[in-house]
């Protein structure tokens, strides 16, 4: 298994190292938690070559993909990190060094007892705020009306304001794999964007 990934290293991010918090300090950078399989960081860093773009997922199988993409499409604005997203957001990256970040159709959790493993909650969120520069964005897609309801619920408790506005990088975005599938069947996206003031 580790050699699988080694054979990748150059898009494997070791935040272990010093260089890692430099290159952070010094280049407009995109975050997508929960990556998945990369399709929607993979394409957002193709049209924008001068950004830095970071991937987080915590399955060994979903960054193989995601970093075999990296290496195919040769996109030297591109790294992946395998690590729990709520870890790698509040105890491993350094305060004000995220320009924005995106969070793609976490998973519901929809039965009452499994919603303790929510990803996006006021933890999460609160430690997204303290990373992101002045003035940086965050912006959540879901397709449960209740996750969103919940999501919104735990916005209001932070500093964050709502942000009505859309940026060229935001109308770039493309749909992910679960997305597609989602307008397919005719369900609705729910999206909220915020912006720490």
């Amino acid at each position: 298994m580790k050699l699988k990934i080694d054979k990748f290293s150059k898009h494997l991010i070791d935040f272990t190292t010093v260089d890692f918090e430099k290159s952070l300090l010094k280049k407009n950078t995109i975050l997508d938690i929960g990556c998945g399989e990369g399709e929607f960081i993979v394409k957002l860093a193709s049209l924008y070559p001068k950004r830095q773009f970071i991937g987080v997922e915590i399955k060994y199988g979903r960054i193989i993909k995601c970093l075999k993409k990296a290496h195919v499409c040769k996109l030297d604005n591109l790294k992946f990190v395998l690590c729990d997203a709520t870890l790698f957001t509040t105890k491993i990256l350094h305060s004000k060094s995220i320009n924005k970040v995106f969070i793609n159709n976490p998973d519901p959790w929809p039965k009452e007892k499994h919603q303790k493993n929510r990803l996006v909650d006021l933890e999460l969120l609160t430690g997204i705020y303290e990373k992101l520069k002045r003035r940086g964005s965050l912006v959540i897609k879901t397709d449960s009306s209740e996750y969103f309801k919940e999501i919104k619920r735990n916005i209001l408790k932070t500093n964050f304001s709502i942000d009505k506005s859309q940026d060229r990088l935001d109308s770039s975005t493309s749909l992910t794999k679960f997305q597609k599938l989602y307008r397919e069947a005719n369900k609705k996206i729910y999206s909220i964007k915020v912006q720490k003031k």
